[in-house]
């Protein structure tokens, strides 16, 4: 009990050094929140939503639809569960050619797509790319489960804290949550809980609330050699915010569990330093102060502010229809008429509204992810996005790249580690015993992205073609088995579709082949036919011979 004391302190005093950095961002992250999608972040625990403020900011949605058509897009575009988004391969591309490393990683592969789509990860996907297009920050794990394999967990912006290494890999995370008490007694036994809890329990207060905190470290002190979770590699502790001296449960996991992707990284920032949401947010805050002076413009126009004569005391039925009733001498002195002509330039301001809104449009990259969610066509191809969008999928460039290192990479290591455990993979071949796998990305935007380093390629190649016209020996320059392979290597073609180098070189040995046996039978016939004309030569020669011989 002394060691889970001394493990409480600790932790608590890890989470003072958390909630310092933490406070620096709060306070944007609420702004985030309220002046875009009022309803993400859980700033506390108890947060009380009756009589909120939700929406009460928000007149003109154009920053919630934009958000959304940036989840929405990178969702169908990186991650797409109805299209393949990543291959596994070899670094060794000999080793990769072989049929039988092949074969294992084909099934492989499928087999991961398998249980991804059962389980809740293209969900917990979707949040995150909501919080990071927002927030510019995720947090969230990826544990075993005995149904689904896998569970992943979404955590809520200001409900968790991240702390990150020195090569600026988050490694650290505290969660806030809240349970009730049959559910704490479920998950960790009445015998681990507080004895508050226990008093709550055994009174039958089964739904009251208790305050939780899930804390994940590196473990600094373990045996490796134990077989015990409580010397994993990565410790995992529960405990009631209110308790001092008693954990829920000690853990731990065999390989880091965190997902904390973030928009922009900086150098001694845990959080990220931009997001498509804090560019946006002043453009939010000016597109809802734009939007109600246009309407106070346009009810100046159709309600225009009253002058009457004094003394005037009758009710005044401003609506379609209403009489108001005066006396005589009040119409004599001029009755009811508006204080002066309201006449408002409402189309300039409409203009300044869609100047915004494009700004906003442009801030979370919506005309690029509309061409990924929208089309014209069942299946819009990666090629006409990197045309379209060259310029923006360059700047996006460093995101896909931070989002394939602290989101995609992750998911799919602990997706391969948890089935090798279940052995849900095939026997794998001989030659894979010492071999390192690697992680291809083929969704529709990582081809959009190498499409933009192919254009090189088809700049070369159309130069050359274009001069071989005139110098034919141009072509020598070329090796079109590298560029060939190199151009299928960026845009990720099917991996059965480009033929090995041992296939290539039998498929040329039997061209050659053919060739020399049809050069062969050619020269035959051609030799033939010589000494058939010789032949008839001679013929022809002996019969002149011997008519020259009868004449004399």
């Amino acid at each position: 009990m002394a060691d889970q004391a001394d493990t409480i302190r600790d932790l608590k005093r890890r989470r003072a050094a958390m909630d310092t950095e933490f406070r620096y961002w709060e306070p944007h992250f609420k702004e985030l929140r309220d002046h875009i999608i009022p309803t993400r972040g859980r700033f506390h625990l108890r947060e009380d939503r009756r009589g909120s403020s939700i929406n009460k900011m928000i007149i003109d949605s154009a920053g919630q639809k934009a958000l959304r058509t940036l989840r929405a897009g990178l969702m169908s575009g990186m991650t797409s569960p109805s299209r393949p988004w990543f291959r596994l391969g070899l670094y060794d591309d000999e080793l990769a050619d072989r049929p039988a490393v092949k074969q294992y990683l084909e099934v492989a592969q499928k087999r991961m797509y398998t249980v991804m789509r059962g389980s809740n990860i293209y969900r917990t996907l979707d949040a995150c790319y909501s919080d990071v297009g927002l927030f510019g920050t995720f947090c969230g794990l990826l544990v075993s489960d005995f149904d689904t394999l896998i569970h992943s967990h979404a955590f809520p912006m200001g409900s968790y804290r991240i702390a990150e290494d020195e090569n600026g890999v988050v490694t650290s995370v505290q969660y806030d949550c809240k349970r009730t008490v049959a559910q704490l007694v479920q998950q960790f036994g009445i015998e681990n809980c507080s004895s508050s809890t226990q008093n709550l329990y055994k009174r039958n207060h089964l739904h009251e609330w208790v305050d939780i905190t899930h804390a994940i470290d590196p473990r600094l002190e373990r045996d490796p050699m134990s077989p015990f979770n409580t010397d994993m590699p990565w410790a995992s502790h529960y405990w009631e915010r209110t308790e001092t001296s008693k954990l829920l449960q000690e853990g731990g996991f065999a390989f880091n569990p965190i997902l904390a992707p973030r928009w922009e990284s900086v150098m001694g920032e845990t959080y990220s330093v931009s997001s498509p949401g804090m560019m946006a947010l002043g453009d939010c805050r000016q597109l809802q102060l734009q939007q109600r002076e246009k309407a106070m413009a346009i009810q100046m126009m159709t309600r225009p502010p009253m002058i009457a004569p004094a003394g005037f005391a009758r009710k005044f039925k401003n609506i379609p229809g209403g009489i108001t009733t005066v006396d005589s001498q009040d119409l004599q002195k001029g009755g009811l008429r508006p204080a002066y002509q309201a006449s408002p330039d409402v189309n300039a301001l409409m203009f300044d509204i869609n100047e915004t809104r494009r700004r906003i449009s442009e801030a979370f990259f919506e005309d690029l992810f509309m061409l990924t969610v929208q089309s014209d066509r069942r299946q819009i191809t990666a090629r006409e996005v990197a045309e379209r969008h060259e310029e923006k999928l360059i700047v996006l460039g460093p995101v896909l790249e931070a989002l394939d290192h602290g989101l995609l990479q992750p998911i799919i290591e602990a997706t391969f580690n948890y089935m090798q455990q279940s052995q849900l993979l095939p026997p794998a071949p001989e030659e894979l015993e010492n071999a390192a796998l690697k992680v291809e990305y083929v969704s529709l935007l990582a081809q959009a992205q190498k499409m933009v380093g192919t254009a090189s390629i088809e700049r070369t190649v159309g130069f050359v073609g274009s001069l071989a016209q005139i110098k034919p020996e141009a072509l020598d320059l070329i090796d079109s088995d590298v560029m060939v392979r190199e151009f299928a290597d960026q845009v990720g073609p099917p991996v059965k579709s480009v033929r090995d180098a041992d296939q290539v070189a039998a498929i040329r040995e039997q061209r050659a082949q053919q060739e020399q046996q049809a050069q062969a039978m050619s020269m035959l016939e051609s030799g033939a036919g010589t000494a058939k004309l010789l032949s008839e030569a001679n013929e022809r020669g002996a019969r002149a011979l011997e008519q020259q011989r009868g004449m004399g």
